[in-house]
C-alpha cells in the first residue's frame, strides 16, 4: 500500500508571527491527510517564528505521527534554526 502514500508540500515564505500564523494554520487545515502521508514544510523565507508558531508545528507533528505519517521541515534560516535548537525542537522534528 506504500504506493498510495502522498507527499504534501506547504511553503512558509513569511515570518511566522501573530499576523501570519493563521496563514499556516489555513494551509494545514486544507490538507487531506491519509495514513502514512508525508508533509514537507519548506520554510525558505521564514525569517522569524513566534512561540505560537512553534506550538502549531508541535501540534501538527503530533497529529501526523498519530496517523502514521511524517513531517519534514526544510530550509530553516539560521536565526529560526537557532530557535528550534534552543527550544529543543530540533530533536523532535525531522529538519533537513
Amino acid at each position: 500500500m506504500a504506493d498510495h502514500f502522498k507527499t504534501h508540500n506547504i511553503y512558509v515564505n513569511y515570518p511566522l508571527d501573530a499576523l501570519h500564523l493563521r496563514d499556516l494554520e489555513s494551509d494545514i487545515d486544507k490538507l487531506d491527510l491519509n495514513l502514512g502521508d508525508v508533509v514537507v514544510i519548506d520554510c525558505n523565507g521564514m525569517s522569524y517564528i513566534c512561540s505560537s508558531g512553534l506550538r502549531v508545528f508541535l501540534g501538527f507533528n503530533k497529529n501526523i505521527v498519530a496517523k502514521g505519517g511524517k513531517l519534514i521541515i526544510r530550509n530553516l534560516e539560521p536565526l529560526v534554526k537557532g530557535v528550534f535548537d534552543m527550544s529543543g525542537f530540533s530533536h523532535i522534528f525531522n529538519i533537513e
